[in-house]
C-alpha cells in the first residue's frame, strides 16, 4: 500500500509542477533580443493547417505560428516566403532561404539538410471515397492510381507495391479533387492536413480514412547542411516555447478538435479513458488508507513542529544576544554608523554618530534622513557605494567628515544603505599646516630662481633709466622705453602674483590646463637650478594635451618632484626625461631622472609625512604632493631602481567634458 501511495503522490506532484511551469508569468520572450539577425523562411503555400495562404492573402498555420514564437523568444526577425513544396526544398539547397518551416525527417533528406529538434510526430493516412470497398489497407493500393503531393516521402513507400500509378499534384487539395473527380482511386497525405481540407471543402460524407497510419516520422524545421548557427538559434527557441507553454497553446489552436480519425485512434482513446477510470477507482479505494496514514503523519509532523518551535525560540534568543553584542561593539568604535532603509528612514545610529552630529538619538532613529544632518553626507544618487570627504556645519561649527556608503540586505532581504563616517577635522587642519610648511620650504628652494627672474627685468629697467638723461629727446628711444618698461613691469607683477597664489592655502579650483604650459611654468621657476647643476632636460610632452586640475596645486607638485630629482642626481651627466601618454580614461605625465634611486624599504615610506633620507630635508614634499594629487582626482605613482634612477608618474583622470585639445569653460 505504501508503494501505491508514493506512486500516486508522485503523479500528483508531476501534474502540479507541470501546471506551474506552463503558467509561469515571469517568462520573457524578448530576453535575448538581437535585432541584427534576419531569417528567410520558406514554406508550403497550401498545406493547411500547417501552413497556407488564406482567403485574405495572409500566410497562416501551425508552422507559421511556431516560427513566429521562435523568433520572439530568440529576438530574431523572420520573413516568410510561401511557395510550392517542391520549390522550397530547392531554394534551401541553393541558399536562397535560411529555413524551411516543417519537414519530415528521412535519411535521404538528411544528406542535404540539417534538422532541428523534433517538435511534432507526423503521420500519413490513406484517403478513399466513402463508398469504396475495394481498398481497406495499404496492400490494396497495388495496381491502383494514387494521388500524391510532389516531393512527398510516401513515394518511396509506394515504390514497394507493384503496378502502382502515382499521380503527382502540387498540394494535397489538388489530390483531394483528383480523388473526388475519379482521376485517382486513393490519395495519401498528411492525416491532419487531409482532415482539415476535407472539412473546409465540405466533403466529409464523401471521403473516409482506411487502414493504419503510414510513415510516422519526426517533424522538424530544416536548414541547409552545415548551418549550425541558425540551427542552434532554432533549437533554443523551440526549447523555450515548449518550456513556457507557448507551444501547447499553438498546438491546441490548430489541432485541438479532431475532424475524422480512423477506428484505431478511437480504440486508443477509449482504452485510455478506461485506464483513467480504473486509476480513479483505485484512488478512491486507497483514499481510506491514506486517511489513516495521513492522520498518523499529522501527529508526527505536529511533534516535529513543536520541536522546531523550541529550537526556533532558542535561536531567537541567540540572535538577540548577538544583536546586543553587535550594537555594543558599534557603540564603542570611533566611526559613526547609520543605516537607512529603502523608505529613507534611519533605522539605526550608534553613539559615535550621535556625538559627531551633536544631536540626540531621537532626532536620528525613525526619522527621514532628509530632515537630519545625514542629508549633507548621504544621497541615494551616489548609490550603490561611494566614499569621500565633505564639509558640514554642526551647531554652526565647520566639521570635516570622511565617509563611506555601502548597500546591504537585512534579515528580511530588504535593501538598506549603511553610512560609515568619522570626524577628521583635526587631521585636516594638521594637513593644512603641513602643506603650508612644505610650501614655505619649497619657497626657500625657489629663492635663487625667483631672484634671477626678478633681476632680468630690473636690469633692463635700470639700463633705460640711466639712458633717459642722454636720450630723452630721441624719438626712437622714447618709443622703445614706453614699450619695453611696461612689459618688464607686467612680467614682474605676473611673477609676484603667481608666487602669492602659490603660497596661499585653499581648496582645489578645477580648470582646463595645458600640460605643456604648466610644466614650462614650473621649469621657469627652477631655471637657475637647472643651469647651475648642468641638467639635461628632455621634454617630450604633447603640446595639445589638456587636463582638469588646480593650476597652483599642479605647479607645487611638479616643483616638489623636480627638486627631489635634482637632489638625487650626483653623476656628471644629469638627465631628466619628461614625457606624456594619453589613454582612453586617463593621461600620464612621467618625470624620470638618472639619479641614485630609492631602496625598497624607503620606497614604501616616501609618502609618509616627515620621512626623509636627506640631512636638510623636511620629509613633507612628496607627502603634500600626494595629498594635492588626491584632492584633484589624480594619482601619484613612483618606480625606482637603485643606481638607475626614479620615475614619478602623475595619472590625471580624463572626464568626458575635458576631451583632447578641446576648449573648456570653468
Amino acid at each position: 500500500m505504501n508503494i501505491k501511495y508514493t506512486l500516486v503522490l508522485t503523479l500528483i506532484s508531476a501534474i502540479l509542477i507541470s501546471a506551474i511551469i506552463s503558467n509561469d508569468p515571469g517568462m520573457d520572450l524578448f530576453a535575448n533580443r538581437n535585432e541584427s539577425t534576419v531569417f528567410k523562411v520558406a514554406g508550403d503555400n497550401n498545406f493547411p493547417p500547417y501552413e497556407y495562404v488564406d482567403e485574405n492573402k495572409n500566410y497562416v498555420g501551425f508552422n507559421v505560428d511556431i516560427m513566429r514564437a521562435i523568433a520572439l523568444s530568440t529576438g530574431v526577425e523572420v520573413y516568410f516566403y510561401p511557395m510550392t513544396w517542391n520549390e522550397a526544398g530547392g531554394k534551401l539547397v541553393d541558399g536562397d532561404v535560411d529555413i524551411i518551416q516543417g519537414m519530415k525527417y528521412t535519411k535521404e533528406r538528411d544528406r542535404y539538410y540539417d534538422f532541428s529538434a523534433e517538435y511534432l510526430e507526423n503521420s500519413q493516412s490513406i484517403f478513399v471515397q466513402a463508398d469504396n470497398k475495394s481498398i481497406s489497407e495499404f496492400k490494396d493500393l497495388s495496381g491502383k492510381k494514387i494521388a500524391l503531393q510532389r516531393g512527398d516521402v510516401a513515394a518511396d513507400t509506394l515504390n514497394r507495391l507493384k503496378d502502382t500509378i502515382i499521380i503527382y499534384t502540387e498540394n494535397q487539395e489538388q489530390a483531394i479533387y483528383a480523388l473526388l473527380e475519379g482521376n485517382a482511386d486513393a490519395y495519401i497525405g498528411n492525416t491532419l492536413t487531409g482532415g482539415y481540407l476535407i472539412n473546409r471543402i465540405g466533403v466529409m460524407d464523401k471521403i473516409k480514412i482506411v487502414g493504419k497510419t503510414l510513415n510516422p516520422t519526426k517533424y522538424s524545421l530544416a536548414v541547409k547542411e552545415g548551418n549550425t548557427e541558425t540551427l542552434k538559434i532554432i533549437n533554443k527557441g523551440l526549447a523555450e516555447i515548449k518550456r513556457n507553454g507557448t507551444y501547447d497553446k499553438i498546438y491546441r489552436k490548430w489541432f485541438g478538435r479532431p475532424i475524422n480519425f480512423p477506428s484505431w485512434y478511437l480504440r486508443r482513446v477509449i482504452f485510455l479513458a478506461v485506464g483513467l477510470v480504473l486509476i480513479f477507482i483505485i484512488a478512491i479505494i486507497v483514499s481510506f488508507r491514506w486517511t489513516r496514514i495521513l492522520k498518523k503523519e499529522v501527529g508526527n509532523r505536529t511533534r516535529e513542529l513543536n520541536d522546531a518551535n523550541f529550537v526556533l525560540q532558542n535561536r531567537n534568543r541567540q540572535i538577540k544576544l548577538e544583536r546586543d553584542f553587535i550594537e555594543q561593539l558599534l557603540n564603542n568604535i570611533f566611526n559613526g554608523v547609520v543605516t537607512i532603509n529603502n523608505k529613507d528612514i534611519i533605522t539605526f545610529a550608534n553613539k559615535p554618530a550621535i556625538k559627531i552630529l551633536n544631536t540626540k538619538i531621537n532626532n536620528l532613529v525613525s526619522n527621514n534622513y532628509n530632515e537630519t544632518l545625514i542629508k549633507d553626507i548621504f544621497s541615494r544618487d551616489k548609490l550603490p557605494q561611494c566614499s569621500g570627504n565633505k564639509e558640514i556645519f554642526v551647531s554652526n561649527r565647520k566639521v570635516f567628515i570622511s565617509y563611506r556608503i555601502h548597500l546591504l540586505h537585512n534579515i528580511d532581504d530588504e535593501e538598506e544603505a549603511i553610512v560609515i563616517f568619522s570626524d577628521i577635522t583635526e587631521e585636516r587642519l594638521m594637513q593644512e599646516n603641513i602643506r603650508t610648511k612644505d610650501k614655505l620650504h619649497s619657497l626657500g628652494n625657489l629663492v635663487t630662481g625667483i631672484a634671477h627672474e626678478i633681476r632680468n627685468p630690473l636690469t633692463s629697467i635700470k639700463a633705460y633709466t640711466e639712458l633717459i638723461p642722454k636720450k630723452h629727446e630721441d624719438p626712437k628711444f622714447r618709443i622703445m622705453i614706453s614699450k619695453d618698461i611696461p612689459q618688464e613691469i607686467d612680467r614682474l607683477n605676473s611673477l609676484i602674483n603667481d608666487l602669492l597664489e602659490y603660497s596661499r592655502p585653499r581648496k582645489p579650483f578645477m580648470e582646463n590646463i595645458c600640460l605643456f604650459d604648466a610644466l614650462n611654468s614650473a621649469l621657469l621657476l627652477l631655471k637657475n637650478n637647472i643651469q647651475k647643476e648642468h641638467i639635461q632636460l628632455e621634454n617630450n610632452v604633447d603640446k595639445e594635451i589638456h587636463v582638469s586640475f588646480d593650476k597652483n596645486h599642479l605647479r607645487q607638485i611638479l616643483i616638489n618632484i623636480l627638486i627631489n630629482a635634482f637632489e638625487s642626481m650626483n653623476k656628471e651627466e644629469k638627465i631628466i626625461s619628461i614625457c606624456s601618454d594619453t589613454q582612453v580614461n586617463d593621461v600620464a605625465l612621467s618625470i624620470k631622472d638618472n639619479g641614485c634611486g630609492i631602496d625598497e624599504n624607503s620606497l614604501s615610506k616616501v609618502y609618509n609625512p616627515f620621512y626623509t633620507t636627506k640631512s636638510t630635508g623636511t620629509g613633507l614634499g612628496l607627502y603634500v604632493s600626494y595629498q594635492l594629487a588626491s584632492e584633484n582626482n589624480a594619482d601619484l605613482r613612483i618606480d625606482s631602481i637603485i643606481g638607475a634612477g626614479t620615475t614619478f608618474t602623475i595619472i590625471f583622470k580624463r572626464m568626458e567634458e575635458y576631451k583632447h585639445g578641446e576648449a573648456f569653460n570653468s
